[in-house]
């Protein structure tokens, strides 16, 4: 009976317009992790083909390709098409994951949100309607370390009681926006004092922070200046790099005779005052 229905139907289809069973394409796809430059994410998309009621078991082809991907960009689809038969005459849906690889082939700014298109469509066969579908994909460059460039004084002598006013160049190499804080070690017998503690600096650019420098006593030190950086809203990033200033500091001329003059003195008065006590 079911046979002869059929049958009678496929008679019938001369006198009905082509193309009448609905037809609609779903994609999903979860969110894209940032892509590494010279490396490859690999992802999935699901595309879900549905038809209406009134379908016969014709073989259906589906096509998938990328549209408007940043230069920055290679996406490789696989497959690119596929095959799905229909197999409920009331209507029904049938799903194919893809898999989609995306690689950095050039350096761009990193978490700056950019998107491409993925396609999806299909002619439709005798009897279904043909259809499309577009998603849009967000994706965004990795973080690409490419450290600081630090530009300052590699020695700064003193006299003790002076202080000195250095800059330090800081060079952000690179592709993020990046935090940075200073800090200084190993400074014993100095005073360090940094204009600015934290600096944000932009991708590629350059910022300039006042340090002055105090001498407290004759000496010598390889004071240690850290910046430990990350790009802005990504401290899993954190890296750091360190500069090292020699600083060297001593008396004035005659200064240090004032001083030896002024110890001698200290010391007399102290022996004064103990014979002092002995006779009392």
């Amino acid at each position: 009976m079911k046979k002869l229905i059929f049958l009678l139907f496929l008679l019938t289809l001369p006198t009905i317009n082509a193309h009448f069973v609905f037809s609609d394409i779903e994609i999903s796809i979860g969110e894209i992790p940032p892509i590494p430059l010279g490396k490859e994410v690999v992802t999935e998309a699901n595309v879900t083909f549905r038809w209406g009621f009134g379908a016969i078991p014709l073989p259906i082809n589906i096509y998938l390709k990328a549209e408007n991907v940043p230069d920055w960009l290679s996406v490789k689809i696989s497959p690119d098409k596929f095959t799905i038969t229909p197999t409920k005459f009331i209507g029904g849906e049938k799903s194919q994951l893809i898999k989609i690889e995306l690689s950095a082939n050039k350096e761009t700014k990193a978490y700056s949100i950019e998107s491409f298109t993925l396609y999806a469509y299909t002619n439709g066969s005798l009897i279904i309607k043909g259809c499309e579908k577009r998603k849009e994909i967000f994706v965004t460059e990795d973080f690409i370390d490419k450290g600081l460039t630090i530009e300052a004084p590699s020695a700064v002598p003193l006299y003790i009681g002076e202080e000195r006013i250095v800059y330090l160049n800081v060079t952000n190499n690179c592709n993020a926006d990046i935090n940075v804080i200073i800090s200084a070690e190993n400074a014993t017998g100095f005073s360090l004092s940094f204009a600015k503690k934290i600096l944000s600096i932009s991708s590629k650019s350059r910022e300039s922070v006042r340090l002055k420098i105090g001498a407290e006593k004759i000496g010598e030190a390889d004071a240690t200046i850290k910046l430990t950086y990350y790009p802005i809203g990504h401290e899993e990033k954190t890296n750091y790099e360190e500069y090292v200033i020699n600083l060297i500091s001593e008396a004035k001329a005659g200064q240090g005779g004032a001083i030896a003059i002024g110890l001698i003195i200290v010391i007399v008065g102290i022996i004064i005052f103990v014979i002092w006590k002995k006779k009392a």
